[in-house]
């Protein structure tokens, strides 16, 4: 798979199938492997990208300060778009990369034919002392990753034991995390208010979330109520990531919605 000099670094990513392109942006610690059904599903209707964003995976370090972190993600992205010859794109993130693609539709809105957010949020205001509780918890979980990979590996496949093909990815992704870069996205990503800005993406957008955390539909609600062309799915049985957790419906969803848009 080929790899891009852009923007002062070293992009990875994967390029598949033809027709109108689909962008996937990998969750925090992830890589473009989070999205190898998706490719399998969608790179016989369309061309595919999925980069490891930077600070990720393959692809080049990333170092702070924490308030440009987002900004030069999407901008090594928008070069990446330059250089395979793609105007306009539907993007699809998840977690992490949901918050990435919000903040790439505000930077670069003319580059986004639509979104597709799943299990992500728009920001991280508190309401209510659950989400309170989160996001100390959040705080709290960002050193735990410095811990053997021997002691997290068993913590997370008892999270996922209910969903194979989510286990064994997880457990790919805890395995090959690169620390401080994760430390510093989770850090640049609780920083983010999208939210308030979000009346201005006039794109189709389509929400997925699982159902397993009431926050986490809480954040998804919010977020997507603020879009005015978009809608919401609760995805039974799903927890984050629901690309993995819940394939078949997401990739059914997603397939109904790139219909729907006439891409």
């Amino acid at each position: 798979m080929p790899t891009a000099l852009l923007n002062g670094t070293e992009i990875f990513y994967l390029d598949e199938g033809k027709g109108n392109p689909i962008v996937f942006i990998h969750g925090l610690g992830a890589t473009h492997e989070m999205f190898e059904p998706q490719v399998e599903t969608f790179s016989k209707s369309h061309r595919v990208i999925c980069p490891d964003i930077r600070g990720n995976g393959q692809s080049g370090k990333l170092t702070g300060p924490i308030r440009t972190v987002l900004d030069r993600q999407c901008d090594d992205i928008a070069l990446l778009l330059d250089k395979l010859g793609i105007e306009k794109a539907v993007f699809a993130g998840t977690s992490y990369g949901g918050v990435f693609c919000f903040h790439f539709v505000l930077r670069y809105p003319e580059r986004v034919k639509a979104l597709v957010i799943t299990d992500s949020f728009g920001d991280t205001q508190i309401v209510g002392i659950t989400e309170a509780l989160l996001m100390l918890s959040q705080y709290g979980a960002l050193w735990s990753i410095y811990l053997p990979r021997s002691w997290l590996i068993p913590a997370v496949k008892h999270q996922y034991r209910h969903w194979p093909l989510a286990q064994k990815h997880l457990v790919r992704i805890v395995s090959h995390m690169r620390n401080h870069e994760h430390v510093l996205q989770r850090l640049a990503i609780n920083a983010a208010n999208h939210t308030r800005n979000l009346g201005q993406v006039h794109c189709p957008a389509l929400g997925l979330v699982g159902n397993f955390t009431k926050v986490g539909v809480r954040y998804m609600q919010r977020a997507m109520d603020a879009i005015p062309n978009s809608k919401l799915e609760i995805v039974p049985n799903s927890f984050d990531p629901t690309n993995l957790c819940q394939r078949e419906i997401y990739d059914r969803l997603v397939a109904d919605f790139l219909k729907e848009i006439g891409w």
